[in-house]
C-alpha cells in the first residue's frame, strides 16, 4: 500500500509538468509567428466600365501555383482592392463565375476571374478547360 501511495503522489506531481511544457512551448511559437507575420497590402485598380461579368461556370485549371486575392468592391466608387490570401495549389477543375477588368497604374487592363468557393485569380495564369492528369 505504501509503493501504490509513493506513485500515486509522484503523478500528481508529474502530471501537470507535463502538460505545462508543451502549452508553454506552443505559446511560446504562436507569439513568436504573430509577430513575424506582416499583414497584406492591398492593391487598389479602377473598374473598366461595363466590365463586371456574372456568368455561368465555366471550367478551368491550373498549371503551377498562383496566387489567390480576396476582393472589395467599392460601393460609391469603380474601384477595386485585391489583397493576396494565399496560393490555388490544387491541380483540380475549378468552376470560374464571374470576371472583372481593371485599369493597372500604367493604364492597362488586366482581367481576374472569381473561383467559386477560392477567390478572385488573374486570367492570365488560369488555363480555360478541364484538368486531365498526364499518363
Amino acid at each position: 500500500m505504501k509503493k501504490f501511495a509513493t506513485i500515486l503522489a509522484a503523478a500528481t506531481f508529474a502530471l501537470p509538468l507535463a502538460f505545462a511544457a508543451p502549452l508553454a512551448a506552443s505559446a511560446a511559437t504562436t507569439a513568436t509567428a504573430a509577430t513575424t507575420t506582416k499583414a497584406a497590402k492591398a492593391t487598389t485598380y479602377n473598374v473598366v466600365k461595363g466590365s463586371l461579368k456574372n456568368f455561368k461556370a465555366k471550367s478551368y485549371h491550373i498549371k503551377t501555383n498562383i496566387p489567390l486575392y480576396s476582393a472589395k468592391f467599392s460601393s460609391n466608387k469603380a474601384k477595386v482592392s485585391f489583397t493576396r490570401k494565399g496560393n490555388l495549389t490544387k491541380p483540380v477543375t475549378y468552376k470560374v463565375t464571374q470576371s472583372v477588368k481593371v485599369k493597372t497604374k500604367t493604364n492597362k487592363t488586366a482581367s481576374f476571374y472569381y473561383v467559386k468557393g477560392y477567390g478572385y485569380v488573374q486570367a492570365s495564369k488560369i488555363t480555360k478547360g478541364i484538368y486531365m492528369p498526364a499518363d
